[in-house]
């Protein structure tokens, strides 16, 4: 579910703001994607049990917005700022077709740092909050979950797996 959240926020955000040429998940907590214009991602959560086999897992969507403007911070700040509320409008009570609960903003804040103020940049991160059920899986269920795919991607943009490969995660025996 988590990885459906992103790519429909991302997929929502991008299908209705022109100014979002490029998008991305973002790949990781500490690494804010530098060379885009917007990126998502949900890096933090928590549960709370309802029955014994069913819990709900409530979730951050964060949603990272970069603008470049080398002339001053006040021009920088007046770009950004109009494309942070457009993202808060396009998001919010937004399901995006998912079971879960519409989406509502929990925060934003200016994360930019020293060296992209330097090179006229700003980003601000904008937080969403949001739930979904999970149940309880059976033993078969919770293997299948534990198999990854992956695919090698060797030529850059046109997102055709040029080879593939399957890990099956185990426990020791």
């Amino acid at each position: 579910m988590i990885t459906s959240i992103e790519e429909a926020v991302l997929a929502r955000v991008l299908g209705r703001i022109e100014a979002f040429r490029v998008g991305g998940v973002q790949q990781g907590s500490r690494q804010l994607l530098s060379d885009i214009a917007v990126a998502v991602a949900v890096l933090e959560g928590d549960f709370e049990r309802i029955t014994d086999t069913r819990w709900r897992q409530d979730v951050t969507v964060s949603v990272l917005v970069k603008f470049k403007n080398l002339t001053s911070e006040e021009a920088r700040r007046k770009g950004v700022n109009p494309l942070a509320q457009g993202i808060v409008q396009l998001l919010l009570m937004q399901t995006l077709d998912l079971k879960i609960k519409p989406l509502h903003p929990k925060r934003f804040r200016d994360v930019t740092t020293q060296e992209k103020y330097v090179a006229g940049v700003i980003e601000y991160l904008i937080e969403f909050k949001t739930s979904f059920t999970i149940d309880a899986l059976d033993e078969e269920q919770v293997t299948d979950l534990l198999v990854v795919g992956l695919s090698y991607l060797l030529k850059p943009g046109d997102d055709v797996a040029d080879a593939s490969d399957t890990v099956i995660l185990e426990g020791p025996q």
